[in-house]
């Protein structure tokens, strides 16, 4: 930078810089101050920017309280103020600006966000100039400084701030008779208590569902992971905690955010008692048995073989054996081989349905009803991902082999989701031919395949419209996808080509979703189908680096943001129900840490949900270590990343 020529003279200007931009019209140009001052938390230092653009002057003030001002979890604290500034006699400034009160968290004990709070909370300043240096007061609502601006420089190339937000339209602008049609279609959601105030809205109207990637401060907090800045917000226990999590996103390289999810789940997430991934965790460490452990854990299990792959660490084989104990629990547990359950609990006692005691050798035990398809998925990747690691190789861990190999001798004969013909009975059947080497299960899984490779091809119907997709049902697909892959890379089918149906089924589901934020699916859209995608693999890096560690708790509901729109749209229209169920959905995709990361499991949730309530605990991170380990095994990820 450069020291700017200063004038005291009255009615001439402060700064060189500025007064030659109005004078010749450029559409910006810029100066930097070095600011110091105080208010009630304590005193601060920093810089302020002035801008003159062709529609006036604009100002940008960063300041960092001194190291004793200390907030959350001890971390320093700075603040970023934006708005407008006028030039005045005699070389001082007057300025504006607007402090957002309600963004997206709506509540943090006492303190509750309204509609009210959508009104921002205006202050103002007014600086003179005295001997060479501006000194004045900025005032408004907790707002109250003293403060000076001396040695004004020359702006260097990059401003001393600068916000961060893109915005990208997930799919085109409707036509016409297309939108006439879903309009009609979905008019009595539309007239819903929850969507109606919507309605009148020109984005209501004219609907793009868009994904927003907010990158503000990343840098920022690489570089100052013990701090919190404010952003043109008030200063206030709820935008505390909307800093902290987009801190607690941004600060950490991936790799260490995958050591601090692979240590914290093992460590809290994962139930001793049964060997599955809890929902959520309470501030005393007690669990809750998950409805989706049996999905879940499969893919978390998932990760811990990438894990190996990449570092050898032994301790993910440690994780798997108890993952693969807890998912053989859920077969032997209801002394029914044409039933398994859908989770388990350490027994409380007294349990009521759907909750069953466990007998004999399960007393300790208590397990959920309702055994299905999803959660069938789920136990075929974890055995598969134990068959692989534990039971192939040098490493033994003979009593689960054996039960591996003696229960899908009974999946595939008799549990009921795995007959039929489906790609529940192909991954069965191929499980099955893996494990206990039955040349018949292998002339079975051939002639499976067969049957399924087509729908495998043409990307099982997942498929993404104008804002609308069945979220949990692509989720199924991308771990439905992942266990085909790793049984053709351990146990292929002679003579069959399954490696290219795969990559083709992907590379056509990649086609719907190709400008979705999907997270999971986009580091497999990344490297997985028949041609990288650059874009996917910017989403998952992103994805992965908006999602916060530790996973703690929010109260979020977006629609107390001013700009919040709702999607004219519901969620699973084709349930027809949302006349009872909660179908709404929002216009925008938020980044991670703004709502779907606050839910158990990320991928499987609509990305353009706008609630999330975590208040009481934390979450497990599996979802966070499937895509990044993922990513790391197909080299979508670097270690330095």
């Amino acid at each position: 930078m450069k020291q700017v020529n200063v004038s005291v003279r009255s009615g001439f200007c402060l700064w060189t810089i500025l007064c030659l931009a109005a004078s010749i019209g450029l559409a910006k140009a810029s100066t930097v101050f070095t600011v110091e001052g105080f208010d009630s938390r304590g005193s601060f230092k920093g810089q302020a920017e002035v801008t003159a653009t062709n529609q006036g002057y604009q100002f940008v003030r960063v300041i960092n309280y001194e190291d004793a001002v200390r907030v959350e979890d001890g971390r320093t604290l700075a603040w970023v103020w934006m708005g407008n500034a006028v030039a005045t006699p005699g070389g001082g400034w007057t300025f504006s600006a607007n402090l957002q009160r309600a963004d997206f968290i709506r509540h943090r004990g006492p303190l509750n966000r309204t509609l009210a709070d959508q009104a921002p909370t205006a202050i103002s300043g007014s600086l003179v100039l005295d001997h060479g240096v501006l000194k004045g007061q900025f005032q408004g609502l907790d707002v109250a400084t003293s403060e000076t601006w001396s040695m004004p420089l020359e702006s260097a190339a990059a401003p001393i701030f600068q916000a961060s937000i893109s915005q990208t339209p997930t799919h085109n602008a409707l036509q016409g008779s297309t939108k006439n049609a879903l309009f009609s279609l979905y008019a009595s959601f539309q007239a819903l208590p929850d969507v109606a105030p919507y309605a009148g809205l020109s984005l209501f109207k004219n609907p793009i569902h868009t994904a927003i990637r907010d990158t503000t401060d990343f840098d920022f907090y690489q570089q100052h992971p013990r701090s919190l800045r404010v952003i043109n917000k008030v200063i206030d226990p709820i935008s505390l905690q909307e800093t902290l999590v987009r801190a607690d996103a941004y600060k950490w390289s991936l790799s260490k955010k995958a050591a601090f999810f692979d240590q914290k789940t093992a460590e809290k997430g994962l139930d001793p008692a049964s060997g599955l991934l809890f929902e959520w965790i309470n501030h005393q460490g007690i669990g809750t048995a998950s409805d989706d452990a049996a999905l879940w854990t499969g893919a978390y299990a998932l990760s811990q073989y990438y894990r190996y792959l990449v570092t050898h660490d032994e301790t993910a084989l440690t994780t798997i054996a108890k993952t693969a104990t807890g998912l053989l629990k859920l077969l032997e547990i209801t002394g029914d081989s044409r039933t398994f359950a859908r989770s388990l609990r350490k027994a409380e006692g007294h349990p009521i349905a759907p909750w069953i005691a466990g007998t004999g050798e399960f007393s300790g035990l208590e397990w959920e009803q309702g055994g299905n398809n999803d959660m069938f998925k789920g136990i075929m990747l974890g055995l598969t991902v134990a068959q692989a690691t534990l039971c192939d190789g040098t490493v033994s861990y003979g009593e689960i082999c054996a039960r591996i190999k003696r229960d899908m001798s009974q999946v595939v004969t008799q549990l009921s989701v795995a007959q039929g013909s489906s790609y529940n009975r192909l991954a069965a059947l191929w499980l099955t031919a893996y494990s206990t080497g039955s040349a018949l299960a292998l002339s079975e899984t051939k002639k499976e395949w067969n049957r399924q490779s087509n729908a495998l091809l043409s990307g099982s119907n997942v498929t993404y419209n104008n804002g609308i997709a069945d979220w949990s049902g692509s989720h199924l697909a991308v771990i439905q996808y992942l266990n085909f892959k790793l049984l053709s890379e351990r146990y292929p089918l002679q003579g069959i080509d399954t490696g290219t149906a795969i990559k083709r089924g992907i590379e056509n589901i990649y086609q719907s979703f190709a400008r979705v934020p999907m997270g999971l699916w986009s580091v497999a859209f990344s490297a997985l189908g028949t041609m990288p995608h650059t874009n996917a693999k910017d989403d998952a890096l992103w994805r992965l680096r908006e999602m916060p560690a530790p996973k703690t708790e929010v109260d979020i509901d977006q629609r107390i943001n001013q700009d919040f729109v709702m999607s004219p749209f519901p969620s699973s229209p084709w349930k027809m129900d949302w006349s009872s169920q909660d179908r709404t959905q929002s216009l925008s995709a938020m980044p991670l840490f703004k709502g779907s990361a606050y839910r158990g499991y990320a991928w499987k949730e609509n990305i353009f949900g706008y609630k999330a309530n975590n208040i009481g605990g934390e979450l497990p991170g599996g979802d966070y270590l499937i895509a990044y380990w993922l990513g790391r095994s197909l080299g979508v990820f670097k270690d330095s990343d």
